[in-house]
């Protein structure tokens, strides 16, 4: 107990000291001539270089008003790990599992996850319609940057949210390479992922494709949360998954880039059960796209830069249950007492076919040095078509053949100012959303045909903010926004059995305020200094949640929150071969309502408690050695630590002191080991994660996989040749 509640009180006294310290730091003291003539001819040398495309890039990201954390492909590409375990090692970030591979996995930042947190790939939204594809299915190699906006997000990342969002930027190799992997780990998973590209510079095309796939038993053991002394097998929880892509990019043409894209995802998972054993019911999903991108910079007398993209997508997303037997844990059966299946309240052989339409144009106009307008509208259709026959002949009626389709698009446009030399920068946007959805009033209840419903929303959001730069090295952040998120097709609609539809709900919306401090340094012996602190408060009202008692439940408009905040963040090169970084979380999310919804002013017994399943306090670090030719010429070494502390947080309200919901705390280790020859051409990496096998438990009552041993090894051939565009 004592070492806990030291844990807690050091991260928290760090959190409010760390400032204090930083200004410090900056406070200005009175230089002598040769510490003068230092200086100048350190900014000379640093005007000198000249930075590539990509770091102008992440430059312009990080001076932006929005509180922003960047991970770069450095930090990725050869990790054996995967993305969700990279994102949850950032501040004021969380990721919430249920399970190993293809299991939910819901992004947490400052305490909204899942739907309220977008997630795009270069500024397209990544919400495919079944949920059946998400962040973790991207191949690391195909990524150039990962860009974490926090309480604020820039109007030009189309799609809705509360406040948060994760843009993935993908890299581009101007040159002819191979990129071919293969890894191994725990619980019978293998990855294996190949990259192929032709360049033809002097025709200005370039040609590529791709192809990964990734299969896991899952199969890892753990202790039930729901029966003492049960050890539990994860039986009937394997995931394949196959990911696909051809592309040509033209270069020579009026546009700067013409590129066309064609892809595909194919997942299959069983469902594995933890409150009762599941053995037969599953799931499979398969996803098409093709895509077009233009893109036409520094035209109309050199000011305009345009970008539009167009994506056509259909996605055919299955799910069986179809046994006649009810498992138990010592794996006898017995007859199914509802005659058949084993997660509903009947059988289900269901197949949902969804076509979309998404476009997206952005236009970005340097009005002069100092005003630049930025437009971004995204437009979305989408048609949905579920057939359930088994369902429908076992209910005696048609429950699940109603089509239904959907129609949004988000308007934002930013403009920024800047002064003194950039020193200062306002910014200021607005957005609109407008969502139009029809479908069938769809319910258990219904003897006769559903009627036909609609509804149309719009409503607006903005955000505004400021930077200002003190020094070279100092400077604030601060920002405010108003962000909307609009209910989805599952929420309108519910899913026509146990969940009846909802037509008249509202967007979720967030009121979202940071201050952030950031201090970073590259001082004379080559070793950088950088430090992030951040200051949030939220009130996110209108949350959207099921309700309701029985066989009748619904989506509805009642929940409130409030969340507040503080995070940080320190990297530091300890030496040229030696980094070190730490960072810290702590946040409060209390229940806002007075009273109980629906209600006649009832008190509300959890107001101003503690939302459930939300941790407060937790904390990552690091340690990292690398050295180049250390063991062999034309060689690369990395060993890293990463550790994590999550502090114990309950999974219901506290009530009454008799309440026993706690998520215990817990701190997991992972080392991990990166070599590569002949210039990155062959690299193998090894690591170890939860070193302990440390029990984690972060999201409601469900078990994390324990120690988990990987090895990867990759194969990349650049060709020789390059040429910039």
């Amino acid at each position: 107990m004592i070492c806990k509640i030291t844990m807690k009180t050091i991260l928290i006294f760090l959190l409010l000291l760390l400032p204090i310290g930083l200004s410090a730091q900056n406070e200005p003291t009175e230089p002598s001539k040769k510490e003068l003539e230092t200086k100048t001819n350190e900014l000379k040398e640093v005007k000198i270089i000249s930075l590539t495309e990509e770091q102008k890039e992440v430059l312009k990201v990080k001076n932006n008003i929005n509180p922003v954390t960047i991970i770069t492909t450095k930090q990725l590409e050869n990790r054996a790990g995967n993305l969700n375990e990279v994102l949850a090692r950032q501040a004021g970030v969380q990721v919430r599992s249920s399970g190993g591979f293809g299991s939910e996995a819901r992004i947490s930042i400052r305490g909204l996850e899942g739907k309220r947190v977008q997630v795009f790939i270069d500024g397209n939204a990544l919400n495919t319609p079944d949920g059946s594809f998400g962040i973790n299915d991207l191949p690391v190699q195909v990524i150039e940057r990962i860009e974490i906006y926090k309480g604020s997000v820039p109007a030009y990342l189309g799609g809705d949210g509360l406040g948060s969002a994760v843009n993935v930027v993908t890299r581009h190799r101007d040159m002819s390479y191979i990129d071919a992997n293969i890894s191994r780990q725990s619980y019978n998973t293998e990855s294996m992922g190949l990259i192929l590209k032709k360049t033809f510079y002097k025709q200005g095309i370039e040609i590529g494709g791709g192809i990964f796939s990734t299969k896991s038993d899952n199969d890892y053991s753990f202790m039930s949360p729901y029966q003492p002394d049960l050890i539990i097998k994860r039986d009937h929880d394997k995931f394949k998954s196959v990911l696909g892509g051809l592309s040509i990019r033209f270069h020579k043409l009026w546009f700067d880039e013409i590129e066309i894209e064609t892809a595909f995802v194919n997942n299959d998972k069983q469902i594995q059960g933890i409150q009762k054993n599941i053995q037969e019911a599953e799931s499979e999903s398969n996803s098409k796209v093709l895509a077009l991108t233009l893109v036409k910079n520094r035209f109309f007398d050199n000011k305009l830069n345009f970008r539009f993209s167009l994506l056509l997508g259909d996605f055919n997303a299955k799910f069986k249950d179809l046994s006649f037997y009810s498992y138990n844990w010592d794996g006898s059966r017995t007859p199914s007492t509802l005659g058949q299946g084993e997660l509903g309240i009947g059988p289900n052989l269901s197949t949902s076919i969804q076509k979309e339409i998404r476009q997206r144009l952005n236009l970005d106009y340097a009005i002069n040095e100092k005003y630049n307008l930025n437009l971004n509208s995204t437009f979305r259709y989408g048609s949905f078509d579920p057939k359930d026959d088994v369902g429908n002949a076992y209910a005696g009626k048609n429950l699940f053949n109603y089509p239904a389709n959907l129609t949004n698009s988000v308007t934002g446009l930013t403009f920024d100012s800047n002064f003194f030399n950039n020193k200062l920068l306002f910014s200021t946007a607005g957005k609109y959303y407008s969502n139009y959805i029809e479908g069938y009033n769809t319910s258990i209840y219904l003897t006769d045909t559903p009627d036909k419903i609609s509804n149309n929303t719009g409503i607006f959001g903005y955000n505004f903010g400021f930077r200002y730069r003190f020094t070279e090295n100092f400077l604030v952040k601060a920002s405010h926004e108003k962000g909307v998120r609009l209910p989805n097709n599952a929420e309108f609609f519910g899913d026509g059995i146990l969940i009846t539809p909802a037509i008249f709900l509202k967007p979720e919306v967030a009121y979202n305020s940071s201050l952030g401090l950031i201090f970073d340094k590259t001082y004379q012996n080559e070793k950088r200094l950088q430090i992030d602190v951040n200051g949030f408060y939220m009130n996110v009202e209108e949350l959207i949640q099921l309700s309701g008692n029985g066989l009748s439940l619904g989506y509805v408009n009642f929940a409130k929150a409030r969340i507040v905040g503080a995070d940080m963040d320190v990297k530091a090169d300890i030496t040229k071969s030696v980094f070190a970084g730490f960072n810290a979380t702590y946040q409060i999310l209390t229940d806002a309502n007075k009273f109980i919804p629906a209600t006649q002013n009832v008190p509300n017994p959890t107001y101003n408690l503690a939302i459930p399943n939300t941790p407060q306090l937790f904390a990552n670090w690091n340690l990292e050695f690398h050295k180049d030719n250390w063991l062999c010429k034309n060689s690369k070494t990395r060993i890293i630590y990463d550790g994590s502390f999550t502090d114990e947080f309950n999974y219901g309200f506290k009530i009454s002191i008799y309440d026993n919901f706690v998520i215990p705390d817990y701190v997991s280790h992972t080392i991990s080991f990166e070599q590569s020859f002949q210039d990155n051409r062959y690299t193998v990496s090894a690591e170890v994660n939860n070193i302990t096998d440390q029990e984690i438990l972060n999201n409601y009552n469900l078990p994390l996989p324990g120690r988990t041993f990987r090895i990867k090894l990759r194969y990349l051939f650049l060709s020789k040749n390059k040429h910039n565009h």
